[in-house]
């Protein structure tokens, strides 16, 4: 008995050692932020941000939940800083690959026809949103007029989407006539085919198929994009649309199948992000805005074990070395308060861990960052977990947990007090 109580105190005092290593880190080296605000344009207090994102590239914001109304706030500022000091003027959204990014490239670039296509092709829950309205409103629109305009794009494989619903069919039409595929010769084929297509991105249309449907549309779809990967010399955007629709055909098929039909989705907005990192905006630095799950870099570490299923975009993402060095992602976590989407029902959000990374931080502070990438620099063997709130699942957010989010995230975000967004007026 006196050997477990033994070895009982010797187990907690080496994780209670463990911690403080990283606790300590956080209490030194924790940067005060002074405003989320989209109007306050003095960065300074986002220099050490800079400095951390170094030269990345790709830089991923997170985000805990589709509600949070001072984070987008805050990735909105530092949307503006990106773009302003560190060259960034793509932004990527966790939205319908094609009405974002063809969509967008296809109007003109006025604030007016701007502010008719957001509303209608990019995800309701930030278009919608009071906290958004500067960055959709102003930011981007203002840019237009300048030498370095933003260009928006997005890469979920859900395109269902106004601009995907009246021209995705046609676009893929288009692109299969102008290329002379053989699958022209089949015509009841094909027109099956462009059939599928204008359910898949239709959002009424899309759920309520049968597996049939589903099963059909996807060996359907691959023999089409087996012939346009089979031609050479052609722009490869085909085959990327074609495996985003197969990718969402496969989703329904498995809705019954909760992890499953989210890692059908990650896995293939991890392919979409790399081709536009890689081919539609090779030359250009990429900012993503996407949930804190799907930029988690770190998945497969739990102790619980059914949590190890979860394959999310960002783990996939950094398997390429040459992504993983030149990606930095940013990783949000709040103190307290509510939250809640637009159209669904607020809630309080759970408090902190008593020993978690939230209550590390001086009760004085209301916005800060920390780096955990300097962290690991100097801890390269520090392995354990800590508590805190982020998600470890696409559903389950605003909860602390424990995990290694030292390896997880880049760095870390911190607001103090969340609240939900509201409907812009």
């Amino acid at each position: 008995m006196k050997f477990i109580f033994t070895c009982i105190i010797t187990f907690l005092a080496t994780v209670t050692f463990s911690q403080s290593e990283i606790r300590a880190f956080v209490a030194s080296n924790t940067i005060p932020i002074q405003s989320i605000s989209p109007d306050s344009l003095d960065f300074s207090d986002f220099e050490s941000i800079g400095n951390s994102i170094g030269n990345a590239r790709i830089v991923m914001l997170g985000e805990q939940d589709h509600g949070d109304a001072p984070t987008f706030l805050a990735k909105t500022r530092l949307i503006q800083y990106l773009h302003e000091k560190k060259g960034f003027n793509v932004i990527a959204f966790e939205s319908d690959f094609f009405s974002a990014t063809y969509g967008f490239e296809n109007i003109a670039k006025t604030r007016q026809d701007f502010l008719k296509f957001y509303k209608a092709n990019i995800v309701p829950y930030w278009t919608l949103c009071d906290a958004s309205n500067p960055l959709f409103t102003k930011v981007i629109p203002e840019s237009f007029t300048t030498s370095n305009p933003y260009i928006v794009a997005g890469f979920d494989n859900q395109m269902f989407y106004k601009y995907s619903t009246s021209n995705l069919s046609q676009y893929i039409d288009s692109l299969t006539r102008e290329n002379k595929l053989e699958i022209l010769n089949n015509e009841t084929l094909f027109k099956s085919i462009l059939s599928s297509i204008k359910t898949l991105s239709n959002p009424m249309l899309c759920i309520a198929e049968s597996k049939s449907f589903y099963g059909n549309s996807i060996n359907d779809l691959t023999t089409l994009k087996n012939e346009f990967k089979a031609k050479k010399g052609i722009e490869n955007n085909a085959c990327t649309l074609i495996d985003n629709l197969i990718a969402f055909a496969q989703q329904l098929l498995k809705k019954n199948d909760f992890t499953s039909m989210v890692n059908t989705r990650d896995i293939q907005m991890t392919e979409t992000l790399k081709w536009l990192c890689k081919v539609k905006f090779s030359n250009e630095k990429i900012i993503v805005w996407a949930a804190n799950y799907h930029i988690s870099k770190y998945m497969g570490h739990f102790k619980k074990k059914s949590l190890n299923d979860n394959i999310s975009m960002a783990t996939e993402f950094v398997k390429d070395k040459e992504f993983d060095k030149l990606t930095y992602s940013v990783g949000f976590t709040s103190y307290d308060g509510e939250a809640g989407r637009i159209g669904t029902k607020t809630f309080t959000v759970d408090s902190p861990d008593k020993n978690g990374l939230e209550t590390w931080i001086d009760k004085s502070t209301n916005y800060a960052f920390i780096d955990f990438k300097k962290f690991n620099l100097l801890n390269p063997q520090f392995d354990d977990e800590f508590e805190m709130k982020s998600c470890v699942s696409d559903n389950n957010v605003h909860k602390s947990y424990p995990a290694q989010w030292n390896k997880i995230f880049d760095g870390i975000f911190f607001i103090r007090h969340m609240y939900p967004c509201k409907i812009k007026n």
